[in-house]
């Protein structure tokens, strides 16, 4: 019975490793075709966080250590917690720098704010 369980984890994992490998590419091929800074920095921060967290799922499924895959699920963890926080900074760093969006958006609420308006309304 455990040479089955055995099979099913191996076929998770590889399902997992190929998922997380090709989300990673895609992130990769897309900062290549996005047209400015802030399409970049969503396409290097959603999917390659998604393709890092099935690798390393994928890759806990192999180990039998407690010890490897705490390892794993905190690299996982740091990951979680700081690309979005980076990321925002980044954007929030190049929009005080000016750097305009490709296509600005009908209503922008970062120019509205500096305007003197008062601030939230």
């Amino acid at each position: 019975m455990s040479g089955g369980l055995g099979m099913v984890l191996d076929v998770v994992s590889a399902a997992l490793l190929l998922s997380g490998s090709a989300l990673t590419l895609i992130a990769a091929v897309g900062l290549f075709r996005m047209p400015d800074a802030y399409a970049r920095i969503h396409v290097a921060t959603k999917p390659a966080t998604l393709g890092i967290a099935c690798t390393l799922s994928g890759a806990a499924l192999q180990l039998s250590g407690v010890s490897d895959v705490t390892k794993l699920v905190l690299a996982l963890s740091f990951q979680l917690l700081t690309v979005p926080a980076s990321s925002h900074l980044l954007a929030r760093a190049g929009r005080l720098r000016g750097l305009a969006p490709a296509e600005p958006d009908a209503v922008d609420a970062f120019d509205a704010g500096r305007e003197g308006t008062g601030g939230d309304e």
